[in-house]
C-alpha cells in the first residue's frame, strides 16, 4: 500500500476537524441530556448545558389510549420504526467500524495532540480514555465509533434520551448504552419469559419506536445555524434538539413556542452534516470550505420557492407521514418484526393495542399513492408527425419536480429515480428501450440512461498520470485489493467517511435560490453528458432521445415515458450485505439481536436486508409519472356541438 500518498490527504482531513464534545453533545447548543447527568446547570466542556430530564418517555402503546386513531396512523410509517429499519443497523455497523479502521489508521501517540491520532481522540474527547494495545490497535475499541451517538439521535431520541446511545467514559460517566443499537429495550419480560412493566425511573419504554408521540410533543426547539448565503437563522440539522424535562402529557401545560407545525423542526434531522470530515467537492470550480454535507433535504425547501407556499407537514402530513419507503414497510418491516406492542393493562387503562400488521400495510400502500401523484409529472415534447422507415425519431422527455425539496431528496445511499422509454410497433415490436432493470435487479446504465441520484465518494480525487488512472486518496484501509489505489468501487458507498459529491443531478423544487444552494450545501453537480446545470427557479430537467424507424415496422408507434424510484438500487443493498461484518451479540458480536421469527439466524443486519430485499421482489421501484404519445398522433376527437 502507497502509503505515502495517502497520509497528506489525512493530514488534511483532519486539520478541518472541528472541537467537538464526545458522547450525547455532537451538535452545539444541546439544551438536555440523558437522565443521570451531572448536576442541574452543569456544563460540559463546550460550555453546554447538561440538565437531565426529569420524567421518562412513555412508549406510543400507551399513548395510544388517550388518541388510538393517531396512533393506528402512524404505527406503520417510517418515522414510527426508524429504529426497526434494517438498513439503519446494517449502515450504522458499517459507519461504526469506518471510524475504527479510520482512527486506527492514524499515526501517532495517543496522548500526543501533534500527531493526527491525538489530535482526533482530543477532538472527540478521548485522549484520555483510549490506548493503544499490544497489537497496536486502539483500546477499548467500543468508545471509539463517535458516529453511533450521532445516527441514533435521530433515529431513537427517545433511546438517547435515555442515555442508551454511547457507552460510559471518564468524561461521561452517566451514559448507559452502546454504539451499535443493542442496549435498546423492547418488549421487556421477567426471568419467567412473561411480558413486565417497565422501570421508567432507570429504564426507556419508548427507544425503540422511532420518532414517537413523547419526543415530539416535548420538543420545545432546536439548535440553530447562520446561513453561509445570507447569514439568515436556519434549523441546524444533526439531531441537536431542545426538550421539556417533564412529561407534557402529564402537566398538560402548552408549549411556549409550538414548532411542530413548522418546517424548521423537520431540520432537526433532515440536514445532516459530516461533523469531522471537510467536504473536497468542487462547486463552481472551488471547494468550499466547510465541513460535508450528507443530507440536505431541509436546506433544498428552505432556499425554494415552495417555503413560501407550504411547510413539509403541508405535503407529508403528521401523523401519517407519507415518504418515499414502500416494500421495506409491507412487507419487509412486516415479515422481519411482527407484532411489536405488548398489551398494556396499567390502572386506570384496561385495552388492546392495534395490531401492526396491517398498519404497516396501510403505510405502504399511503406511500405508494402519494409517490404516484404527489411527486412529478412526466411529458413527452417534440412529437414528429409521420416518421418513415429509416428515419431518424427524436423525443424529449420532460419531468418536472412537484416536491418542495429536490427529486429524489434524503440519504442518498443506494436511491435513484430513472426514466425508462420504450417504443414499439402495432405488431409489439419493441424499436427503442432504455432504462431497464434487468432480472438480476440491476439498472442497466447506457449512455443514454437519465439516473436522477447523487453519487458520493470517500477521498480526495487524484488522477494519476503515469498509472493511467485515477483514485481516491484520504483512507488507505479501503485498499481492499493492496494495490495502491482506492478506486471509485472501493470508495463509494462508506457515508461516514464520504466527501467528494462527484454528481448531483436531482431535480430541485421550483423556485430554488441557486446560489444559496451552493452556499449552504445543498450542491448542484451536473456528471453525465444528459445533466442538466439547472439555472435559478428551475425544477423541471428535459432529456432528449433519439432512434431510427426500422423497414419493418408495424403501423403505428407508441413510445411511453415512465419515471421510477427506488428506495435502494441492488448495488447498495450488496455492499450492505458485504461490508457490514459486525455480528449480532448471540453471535459473538456487537450489533443487536434479530428479532425473533424467519430472519433470526441471519448473523449480521446485512445480511438479513439481503434476504429480506430479495424476498420483497427486490425492493420493486416505485412509478411516480408516465407519458404516452403515438406516432403519427391519436386523431382529436371532435368536440360535440353545444
Amino acid at each position: 500500500m502507497d502509503t505515502k500518498r495517502s497520509w497528506p490527504a489525512f493530514l488534511g482531513l483532519l486539520l478541518g476537524l472541528p472541537l467537538l464534545a464526545h458522547a450525547a453533545a455532537i451538535t452545539d447548543e444541546d439544551s438536555t441530556q440523558p437522565r443521570g447527568a451531572p448536576l442541574e446547570n452543569a456544563r460540559n466542556e463546550g460550555g453546554q448545558l447538561l440538565d437531565p430530564i426529569v420524567d421518562g418517555f412513555r412508549a406510543p402503546a400507551f399513548r395510544a389510549n388517550l388518541q388510538e386513531d393517531t396512533y393506528t396512523d402512524w404505527a406503520g410509517t417510517m418515522m414510527a420504526n426508524a429504529t426497526r429499519d434494517p438498513a439503519f443497523f446494517a449502515a450504522l455497523s458499517v459507519a461504526n467500524r469506518d471510524i475504527i479502521d479510520f482512527a486506527n489508521s492514524l499515526p501517532g501517540d495517543p496522548k500526543d495532540p501533534a500527531t493526527p491520532l491525538g489530535a482526533f481522540l482530543q477532538r472527540i474527547q478521548l485522549a484520555g480514555d483510549v490506548s493503544r494495545g499490544p497489537d497496536g490497535r486502539l483500546q477499548p475499541e467500543d468508545l471509539l465509533p463517535v458516529t453511533g451517538d450521532l445516527c441514533l439521535r435521530c433515529h431513537t431520541p427517545s433511546g438517547w434520551m435515555e442515555a442508551h446511545s454511547e457507552p460510559a467514559s471518564k468524561s461521561f460517566p452517566f451514559l448507559a448504552g452502546q454504539f451499535w443499537g443493542a442496549a435498546f429495550l423492547q418488549n421487556p419480560v421477567d426471568a419467567s419469559g412473561k411480558p413486565r412493566a417497565v422501570e421508567t425511573s432507570r429504564e426507556s419504554e419508548a427507544e425503540m419506536d422511532g420518532i414517537d408521540c413523547d419526543f415530539c410533543h416535548r420538543v420545545t426547539d432546536n439548535s440553530k445555524r447562520r446561513s453561509r448565503f445570507d447569514g439568515s437563522l436556519m434549523a441546524n440539522g444533526n439531531g441537536g434538539f431542545f426538550v421539556d424535562r417533564n412529561d407534557p402529557f402529564e402537566e398538560e401545560v402548552e408549549p411556549e413556542y409550538d414548532i411542530l407545525g413548522e418546517g424548521d423542526f423537520c431540520g432537526t434531522c433532515h440536514d445532516v452534516t459530516n461533523p469531522l470530515i471537510k467536504t473536497a467537492t468542487k462547486v463552481g470550480g472551488e471547494v468550499p470550505d466547510m465541513l460535508h454535507p450528507i443530507e440536505r433535504t431541509y436546506t433544498e425547501w428552505y432556499w425554494s420557492g415552495v417555503r413560501e407556499e407550504k411547510s413539509c407537514q403541508d405535503c407529508h402530513e403528521p401523523m401519517l407521514f407519507q415518504g418515499a419507503q414502500t416494500w421495506m414497510i409491507h412487507p419487509g418491516l412486516a415479515s422481519l418484526w411482527g407484532e411489536v406492542d405488548r398489551t398494556w393493562r396499567e390502572a386506570p387503562y384496561d385495552y388492546e393495542v392495534p395490531q401492526r400488521a396491517p398498519l404497516y400495510l396501510d403505510a405502504m400502500e399511503r406511500n405508494r399513492a402519494f409517490l404516484g401523484s404527489e411527486a412529478a409529472d412526466v411529458e413527452i415534447l417534440e412529437i414528429p408527425g409521420s416518421p418513415k422507415a429509416g428515419d431518424v425519431v427524436a423525443v424529449k422527455v420532460k419531468v418536472t419536480n412537484k416536491t418542495g425539496h429536490k427529486l429524489p431528496t434524503g440519504f442518498s445511499e443506494g436511491r435513484q429515480a430513472w426514466i425508462h422509454i420504450k417504443a414499439v410497433d402495432e405488431a409489439g415490436k419493441v424499436l427503442f428501450e432504455d432504462g431497464v432493470l434487468d432480472e438480476n435487479g440491476f439498472l442497466v446504465r447506457t449512455p443514454e440512461t437519465k439516473v436522477y441520484e447523487q453519487v458520493v465518494m470517500a477521498g480526495r480525487p487524484e488522477h494519476r498520470e503515469e498509472e493511467g488512472r485515477s483514485c481516491y486518496v484520504g483512507y488507505p484501509f479501503l485498499d481492499e485489493n493492496g494495490d495502491g489505489c482506492v478506486d471509485a468501487h472501493e470508495s463509494h458507498f462508506h457515508f461516514v467517511l464520504m466527501n467528494t459529491i462527484q454528481k448531483d443531478n436531482r431535480i430541485p423544487p421550483k423556485g430554488y435560490n441557486k446560489e444559496a444552494y451552493n452556499k449552504d450545501g445543498a450542491f448542484i453537480i451536473p456528471f453525465d453528458r444528459k445533466d442538466t446545470d439547472y439555472a435559478d427557479g428551475q425544477n423541471w430537467d428535459v432529456t432528449p432521445y433519439d432512434f431510427t424507424i426500422p423497414s419493418d415496422a408495424k403501423g403505428r408507434v407508441r413510445i411511453t415515458a415512465t419515471l421510477w424510484y427506488q428506495t435502494f438500487s441492488r448495488q447498495y443493498i450488496e455492499f450492505l450485505s458485504e461490508n457490514d461484518i459486525e455480528k449480532t451479540l448471540k453471535h459473538g458480536g456487537r450489533a443487536r439481536n434479530l428479532p425473533p421469527g424467519p430472519y433470526a439466524k441471519h448473523k449480521t443486519w446485512g445480511s438479513a436486508l439481503r434476504q429480506l430485499w430479495k424476498d420483497a421482489d427486490m425492493g420493486p421501484p416505485v412509478r411516480m409519472g408516465r407519458a404516452e404519445v403515438a406516432i403519427p398522433p391519436d386523431p382529436v376527437e371532435p368536440k360535440p356541438e353545444e
